[in-house]
């Protein structure tokens, strides 16, 4: 058998990390800690973005004006930091990147004594950050990487009984000045489509189901938000701003206001290349990213929606700008043009 490639390995960190992270968020009392849980996740994260660039040959060292790569004091090539690296695979305003600068600013702020307060002020926004990794990790390796496996719905009381709520909010009240502050501050700047997604801030509603259960029934039902009629989709809304918990998934964005056609995203992203960039090398790079599933498939919802969404009015699918400035960092160099379709690029005055 063949050894391993080099991103394999550090995927294999990434997922160890992700997992460790997790038990420390979930263990109960004295033995949780959020701090451990935000250190491992950034660890996490920088590793899965690592492995990301390796894979696609994506140069992540930082180099000196003689183009000699720096060191670190051990000796060892200076790579990204998880900013850099967020920077370089998501658009500014991703609520995907948003959601981890959001935890690289927090990291040295959390002050044990405090922690439980900050996981009633920060938790849903932790919640997205192992639920944007997981998306992304399967994303952008496949299936069999996930860590579904490996990971299971925690059991708990707080916040299920009235005394539950009121503690919670009276923890939210000892939050430390300096992090409300931070809060207040990182999210003065951000867009209300940010704030409002799901990607950012993973809120969720918890009620117990009640009447005969079948054998396929699950422990956690997870119910689409277009399934509700307006008044209970309101419902819930409303009484999730009381801070007891909020919604679960988020209408899939069946139409973005800015939502493209792929022949107007394919002409958006060729405009802002310098070479020839047409259809079918469109057509390559969403199959390759696998924001959409392939003519034929049964299963036609299944999106990113990050990057493409389905229209089921007309049978089609449409592309958010999110995807435009994806495909154009990742093809916007002759070098990377090449590494992506295996081939020199043509350009437009050719």
């Amino acid at each position: 058998m063949p050894p391993r490639p080099r991103w394999w390995h550090t995927l294999q960190e990434s997922r160890r990390q992700a997992c460790s992270a997790i038990d420390f968020y979930n263990r109960p009392g004295d033995k949780g800690s959020y701090l451990d849980f935000v250190v491992h996740m950034h660890l996490a994260w920088q590793n899965l973005l690592h492995a990301d660039f390796e894979k696609k040959g994506t140069d992540f060292t930082y180099k000196g004006k003689d183009g000699r790569p720096f060191k670190t004091k051990d000796g060892d090539v200076k790579t990204w930091e998880l900013m850099r690296c967020a920077e370089e695979a998501y658009a500014e305003s991703d609520p995907v990147r948003k959601n981890i600068e959001f935890f690289v600013g927090i990291r040295n702020k959390i002050e044990h004594r405090f922690q439980k307060s900050l996981v009633v002020a920060t938790g849903a926004r932790a919640h997205a950050l192992v639920i944007n990794y997981e998306s992304e990790l399967i994303a952008r390796f496949g299936g069999e990487f996930s860590l579904s496996s490996e990971l299971r719905f925690p059991v708990f009381v707080q916040s299920l009984t009235p005394e539950g709520v009121d503690e919670q909010l009276n923890l939210r009240k000892k939050l430390p000045a300096k992090v409300k502050a931070y809060i207040t501050r990182f999210e003065a700047d951000l867009t209300d489509a940010v704030k409002d997604s799901e990607r950012y801030e993973y809120r969720v509603l918890l009620t117990p189901l009640k009447g005969p259960k079948s054998e396929a029934d699950l422990a956690v039902t997870f119910l689409k938000s277009e399934s509700l009629s307006d008044e209970e989709r309101q419902d819930l809304t409303n009484r999730s701003r009381t801070g007891t918990v909020v919604i679960s998934e988020k209408q899939r964005d069946i139409y973005l206001k800015d939502a493209l056609a792929p022949a107007k995203a394919c002409a958006e992203v060729a405009a802002r290349v310098p070479y020839v960039f047409q259809q079918y090398h469109f057509t390559q790079m969403w199959q390759r990213h696998k924001v959409r599933p392939v003519n034929g498939d049964p299963s036609k919802e299944r999106t990113d929606n990050r990057y493409c969404l389905y229209n089921a009015a007309h049978d089609n699918y449409v592309f958010t700008r999110a995807y435009v400035e994806r495909c154009v960092k990742e093809i916007d160099t002759p070098d990377k043009f090449r590494k992506f379709f295996g081939k020199d690029p043509v350009g437009k005055s050719a």
